[in-house]
């Protein structure tokens, strides 16, 4: 606080200086007000579009060590992302959201260069020659579709040019871990054809120990890749070809058993004979193309395939005993098609109109059984899932103050579910889903650094089923969220000071949540089931202050307050007022970049973060809770030229949470999974 009143009050000798960012010779994060989004599927200053977004930019990514989105998630409002039982499978908390294991769908659409990735596998990639990273905070559907309940997390990759620019950095930090990544962009004929080529490369020994085996559980190797061609064939045409791979080995499943009286106690390392192992093949292509009509509107026509398999191998009775033992064969292909018009003409009204399709088929297959016995296997399950939609979104400005804009879309999804057991005929169900969203909001510019707005939206995650479920319970229903929210974004002090907060509440119908059902004369199941009604008040709030190029703060503070109103169909008054678990009710976070020079050779880089979780329940009881945790990172180092060598620490304050929780597993013990302890060590990077 003493800091931050010398800064302001020493505002007037630094007002002559300007508030924008990455002048000639600097390294420092974009101010918000010169940072251009794409949100809207059009290029537009962050702090004129009537949503709650946070940006990541890439200097950002580097001088603080964001490796994967999960790391660079962790510096917006209300959101937290954890490995759950391994780095494919996530634990999200987001105003009421949250993942429903790998059967469900992920709340938030993953968007690179305008392709949406499918399924929450890809959402582990590192991230690769990545420019900019935008978070939609609140349902996104009318333009990312069915999969942005929650949001949008809109990536954008480093665009070539004809001069060829690279970067590479390699690193070692405890467990061992080493970490070699590269990049490089260009000309292939210039002016015409360009290329951009990434990939980073992981090899890590872990750090949590697995007390009945020799390989620590949190072990990895992997090899993630990102290409692409693009062409500009033409003063008015752009064609990009893109492809993304991921291949790894890491540690997964690893799980302890702690009793509910000592949940929130220390963290227990997992002591299981046999060493969980997950086995993860992803590939990402897509062809991107964009044609301008001048003065009118842009076509753009987006194809996209993608295929993960992952197959684990882990301990099923999760101890030091040698007595069962399990496998999980997944697979998610998915071929996706859109077709969008974007306005361009100069004048109030812009608008969006398009369509889109996507096939997808998921496969999974397990068994489970005795060490040394033949195993019981599940029959193979089919899911398919074919989606079509229309959408259109548009703007009007009244005045040079007052804009409107409204969307609209509507999906239909014809699902396909096949029970492939050898033994009986195969089981074939069919259902359908059709399901409107729509957006409207309203902003009023009261001077050009003062925008207050507000705003409606519909959010939609389709229905599906449960593979491993029988009768009743083998389909579950699509949720809904409706979003009522204001906010404003604000800019003063010759905008080196950005302040942007919001107010919302979310309405909830058919809320999809993972829990076990009894249902008499079929028995007991862990399965996605609908929550008939929960409610979500809250607000968030974010903070820059940059008083000069060499330093800048921020910070950010959310609240969410999910609570259950009525539960399931044969209980609606169960658990009333309870907290929905695996949600964060408050978070916070400081954070602080510094680039100033020791000499004319020498500049000192240094980024530091602290980030505050407020307690959270992991049960529907709400008799499991995990009391407040606090996180620090840093990394500090010294450039020459183009050169920087940097000390790194992630988790400095070791602070050690549940990441994914079988509640009551055992009757009065659970099984659960931590996060990673404390990590530090070096890295060399250089820009050519």
């Amino acid at each position: 606080m003493a800091l931050l009143m010398g800064i302001l009050a020493a505002a007037p000798a630094s007002a002559q200086e300007s508030a924008g960012a990455n002048a000639v010779g600097s390294d420092m994060p974009a101010a918000p007000g010169d940072i251009t989004v794409t949100a809207r599927k059009r290029s537009e200053s962050v702090q004129k579009v009537a949503d709650p977004i946070s940006v990541v930019t890439a200097q950002t990514i580097q001088n603080a060590d964001l490796r994967t989105l999960q790391d660079a998630v962790r510096l917006t409002p209300n959101l937290v992302v954890l490995d759950g039982l391994y780095p494919g499978y996530k634990t999200v908390s987001f105003r009421g959201f949250t993942t429903l294991g790998r059967e469900g769908e992920f709340p938030f659409a993953t968007v690179i260069d305008g392709v949406v990735q499918p399924g929450q596998m890809f959402f582990q990639q590192e991230l690769v020659n990545v420019q900019q990273i935008e978070v939609l905070r609140g349902p996104q559907g009318t333009l990312y579709g069915g999969g942005a309940i929650a949001g949008a997390i809109n990536i954008t990759t480093r665009q070539p040019t004809n001069e060829f620019q690279g970067n590479a950095s390699i690193s070692w930090l405890t467990g061992p871990e080493g970490r070699g990544s590269a990049s490089l962009t260009g000309p292939i004929i210039k002016d015409k054809l360009f290329f951009q080529a990434g990939v980073t490369v992981d090899d890590n020994d872990g750090l949590i120990p697995n007390e009945a085996n020799r390989k620590n559980a949190d072990f990895g190797k992997s090899v993630t890749s990102r290409s692409a061609l693009i062409w500009r064939g033409t003063e008015n045409l752009n064609v990009a070809l893109t492809a993304s791979t991921t291949d790894s080995r890491v540690g997964g499943l690893w799980l302890a058993s702690v009793a509910d009286a000592d949940f929130d106690g220390p963290a227990v390392n997992p002591s299981e004979n046999q060493a969980g192992i997950v086995r993860t093949q992803l590939r990402a292509f897509s062809l991107k193309a964009d044609y301008t009509f001048p003065d009118f509107a842009t076509l753009t026509s987006v194809s996209a395939y993608s295929r993960g398999h992952e197959y684990t191998t882990a301990d099923a009775d999760y101890s030091a005993a040698d007595l069962n033992t399990q496998t999980v064969h997944y697979t998610d292909e998915a071929f996706s098609q859109e077709l969008r018009l974007t306005s361009n003409a100069p004048g109030p009204f812009k608008w969006n109109v398009g369509g889109y399709y996507q096939n997808e088929k998921r496969l999974e297959a397990s068994t489970y059984g005795a060490v040394g016995e033949a195993p019981i296997s599940t029959p193979d399950a089919m899911r398919r899932y074919k989606t079509t939609a229309i959408f259109a979104q548009a703007s009007y400005a009244f005045t040079d103050k007052l804009e409107f804009t409204g969307g609209f879309r509507y999906d239909w999804e014809k699902q396909v579910y096949v029970n492939r057991d050898t033994s009986t005929p195969a089981e074939r169900l069919h259902q359908t889903f059709k399901q409107p969203q729509g957006k409207a909001s309203l902003s009023y510019k009261a001077n050009p650094d003062l925008m207050f707005y507000a705003s409606y939206s519909r959010g939609y995650r389709k229905g599906g089923f449960n593979p491993q479920a029988e009768g009743s319970l083998l389909s579950y229903g699509p949720e809904t969220a409706d979003n009522f929210e204001i906010g404003f974004k604000s800019q003063f002090w010759d905008r080196k000071i950005t302040f942007n907060a919001a107010a919302f509440y979310t309405n909830f119908k058919g809320q999809q949540y993972s829990t076990s059902r009894v249902v008499e004369g079929e028995g007991i199941f862990t399965v996605i089931s609908n929550i008939e009604k929960t409610t979500v008040p809250g607000f968030e709030a974010e903070l820059t202050i940059r008083p000069t190029r060499e330093l800048s703060f921020n910070g950010s503070v959310g609240y969410s307050d999910a609570k259950i109103k009525k539960f399931l169909p044969e209980d609606p008054t169960a658990y009333h007022n309870n907290t929905i678990p695996q949600i964060y009710g408050f978070t916070a976070m400081i954070g602080t970049d510094l680039d100033v020079p020791l000499s004319e050779t020498y500049s000192l880089v240094a980024h530091g973060d602290w980030s505050h979780r407020g307690s959270v329940y992991w049960d529907v009881q709400n008799a499991l809770k995990t009391s407040p945790k606090d996180f620090f990172n840093a990394k500090v180092g010294i450039r020459r030229g183009d050169w920087t060598l940097s000390f790194v620490g992630r988790n400095l304050s070791n602070a050690r949470t549940p990441a994914a929780v079988g509640a009551h597993a055992f009757g009065t013990t659970s099984l659960l999974s931590y996060n990673e302890p404390r990590q530090y060590g070096v890295e060399l990077g250089v820009k050519f």
